[in-house]
């Protein structure tokens, strides 16, 4: 009977120890879209105005248009005249590349329409 009663001990000793073990760590075992992501940190205004800037600048393509960049919360308007529509979509992209960006507003024109504008881009 003592061999029994040591059996049955080692037994649920056993037992607790895989149970807790698997506990241990319920955090990785969540689905991913379950889990919210992480939030960034706020971009303040100005950072976002010359990073977007730079970027511009620092593209060949876009380089030498006239593009005036507001920032706003992380809202950013784009403004002003480009010749053509891949440039457009260039400068848009550049934008929305920059950490921070929540909404782009894009009221730049093309040259050869006019008053052509892009509708915003959300």
């Amino acid at each position: 009977m003592n061999d029994r009663h040591k059996l049955v001990i080692w037994t649920l000793i056993l037992i607790g120890a895989l149970s807790t073990a698997g506990c241990g760590k319920s955090e990785e075992r969540v689905h991913e879209s379950w889990v919210a992501p992480p939030t960034a940190e706020g971009v303040d205004d100005s950072t976002l105005n010359s990073t977007i800037k730079a970027a511009l600048l620092a593209d060949p393509d876009v380089r030498h248009l006239d593009v005036r960049v507001e920032a706003h919360n992380g809202e950013v308007m784009l403004s002003g005249i480009v010749d053509n529509q891949t440039q457009m979509d260039r400068v848009n992209m550049l934008t929305w590349m920059v950490d921070g960006i929540k909404k782009v507003d894009n009221k730049m024109s093309l040259r050869s329409g006019g008053s052509e504008t892009a509708a915003a881009a959300d």
